[in-house]
């Protein structure tokens, strides 16, 4: 912003404020819902996050993505087009990773749960088993057989996850390219300064799908079982009377807890809000002073430029448990 501009020049017409959301949902009493839970927006919107959003490493990744950013020199959409990402004061454009990296990570989760699982399947049989033999429902030749057929049941399957989990690993150190692969177009893009979200078209490189105001979107969670049928949970934006819907798990994953979730929904409240300062988050502090809601409310309150970049590692995870124990609550 230059030194000319105002804070009204500087944000679009179509920039969120509450107000804004008020009206709209007065007007449109009756509209088009799908299936999950609605869930409300705030007059005055929280500062929080995700547990993910107050990671220490953040404040690392961050500045390094503003260096390639300068280096380059990078504006607008051309950001995304030379990182792949996006993260700052004006705009979130999550990466687009391709089929390949999407499948290779599926594959070291399920991996990795089903290690442990038949771990821990091994030794409850092999307890089960101890316990008939020591109250004398069963000799040591009744035990030991069944230790050797639960070995025998879980060994291969332990083996062969093992190996897919530290051969994936290996992949991700030797071949980061293809273990992250991402696509050289976005999924969808939120702008705090016009107060847009953008739909992409996933089979059209950069083609628009919608682009309308954050406030004419309604948000759900939306649960769909694991292979355990647990029920998993995902935050989707949609569009009542363009009936288009978009799943946000780039940048927020499906997660059993959707207290997470709906920390995520205040989360973007908070950052598309241009009458509050952007959420107090690690990864944006770089990026406050450029933004001159946040940076005339830092200066009304002395806010510590550094807040983040000057504490220890230590003290940032204590104050992100404390905002996970605070999620994981919410409903």
């Amino acid at each position: 912003m230059s030194a000319n501009e105002t804070i009204d020049d500087y944000y679009a017409d179509t920039a969120y404020t509450p107000a804004k959301r008020q009206q709209w949902e007065a007007a449109n009493p009756e509209r088009d819902t799908i299936i999950g839970s609605r869930l409300s927006w705030n007059r005055r919107t929280q500062d929080n996050g995700t547990n993910e959003e107050y990671g220490y490493k953040n404040i690392g990744i961050s500045q390094r993505w503003e260096f390639q950013r300068v280096e380059k020199n990078l504006e607008g959409d051309d950001i995304f087009k030379g990182m792949k990402v996006r993260y700052d004061y004006k705009g979130i454009m999550p990466p687009n990773y391709t089929a390949v990296a999407k499948f290779l990570r599926v594959v070291m989760a399920f991996s990795i749960g089903f290690f442990f699982l038949f771990i821990f399947g091994f030794f409850f049989l092999v307890a089960v088993d101890l316990f008939y033999w020591l109250f004398g429902r069963g000799g040591a030749e009744v035990f030991y057989t069944a230790l050797w057929m639960n070995l025998w049941l879980c060994l291969p399957v332990v083996v062969v996850c093992l190996f897919t989990w530290q051969g994936g690993r290996y992949l991700e150190k030797i071949k980061p390219t293809v273990f992250y692969g991402m696509r050289k177009a976005p999924l969808w893009q939120l702008n705090r300064q016009t107060g847009l979200f953008t739909i992409y078209d996933p089979r059209n490189a950069w083609k628009q799908r919608l682009e309308a105001p954050f406030w004419e979107f309604d948000a759900y969670l939306q649960s769909s079982p694991d292979t355990q049928g647990s029920a998993t949970y995902s935050l989707i934006l949609y569009h009542p009377f363009q009936q288009i819907r978009q799943k946000l798990d780039a940048q927020f994953p499906p997660t059993k807890m959707p207290g997470e979730l709906i920390a995520a929904w205040q989360f973007l409240q908070r950052y598309m809000d241009v009458s509050q300062p952007l959420p107090d988050v690690p990864a944006l502090e770089i990026h406050r002073h450029k933004d001159p809601t946040t940076a005339a409310a830092d200066q009304r309150r002395g806010r510590n430029p550094r807040y983040w970049r000057d504490m220890d590692e230590a003290s940032v995870k204590k104050i992100q448990e404390e905002k996970y124990r605070k999620n994981i609550r919410l409903r």
